[in-house]
């Protein structure tokens, strides 16, 4: 589904990321690794269209989108969900029809489906998001995503600013998404994370160090000390 191939992208004459490849079969989970500050959100936003990559390719669907802007990409199915995004003034509701219509450009959406998937926010439809906690919130913002009806969802670190009760919520929801076949690609510091990955690729300094089964990497002392005892 998504082919990233050989790309450079950063911020004025810094790249960030530099030079990184790798592969999301339809209905697969991958799970960036790294620390904070070592390009995952850049690497993000830059197969969303967000910047723009200075050299290389991105391939998604068969179709080479890396000239596409980000309106383009998300109407071919790839959406970023940022850590924090949605519509403080919106209500929930109104949250969850805008999501629908920016990618589907329509905006009937089966609240019944979204219910049973994200029981978190039943009874608070007609709540303005501004209402909800960080954690409601976050919640909310995995329900737009699956309202966009998107095919993939680049998910940028759902657990940040998170108490753990909420961090375990938000894996469940991706193991269902999972479930449903949606294409994720999450990137992430908690090595929680891992655990629903169905290929783990370390990143360090805009670098890919590592990639494989999460049971193989946590058994190289190096990787497991740094990546997964935060």
């Amino acid at each position: 589904m998504l082919k990233v191939i050989d790309i450079v992208c950063g911020y004025g004459d810094l790249d960030i990321i530099k030079g990184i490849s790798f592969d999301v079969e339809d209905g697969q989970t991958k799970v960036l690794l790294s620390l904070n500050g070592s390009g995952k959100t850049t690497l993000l936003k830059s197969l969303s269209g967000i910047i723009p990559v200075r050299s290389g390719r991105i391939v998604f669907d068969g179709k080479d989108i890396t000239n596409e802007s980000p309106r383009e990409r998300v109407r071919s199915g790839m959406l970023y969900v940022p850590e924090w995004g949605v519509f403080p003034t919106l209500t929930v509701r109104e949250n969850l029809i805008l999501a629908s219509s920016i990618s589907k450009g329509k905006s009937n959406l089966d609240f019944s489906e979204i219910s049973e998937l994200f029981p978190d926010i039943n009874g608070r439809l007609s709540e303005r998001a501004a209402s909800l906690s960080g954690g409601q919130r976050k919640i909310l913002m995995l329900a737009m995503a699956v309202a966009s009806g998107s095919k993939m969802l680049l998910l940028d670190e759902p657990s940040s600013g998170l108490s753990p009760s909420f961090v375990d919520r938000v894996l469940d929801i991706l193991k269902q998404l999972k479930e449903e076949g949606i294409t994720l690609l999450v990137a992430e510091q908690n090595p929680s994370f891992s655990e629903i990955s169905d290929e783990l690729i370390i990143l360090e300094l805009g670098k890919i160090i590592s990639k494989g089964k999460y049971e193989d990497l946590r058994k190289n002392d190096e990787i497991r000390k740094k990546f997964f005892s935060l």
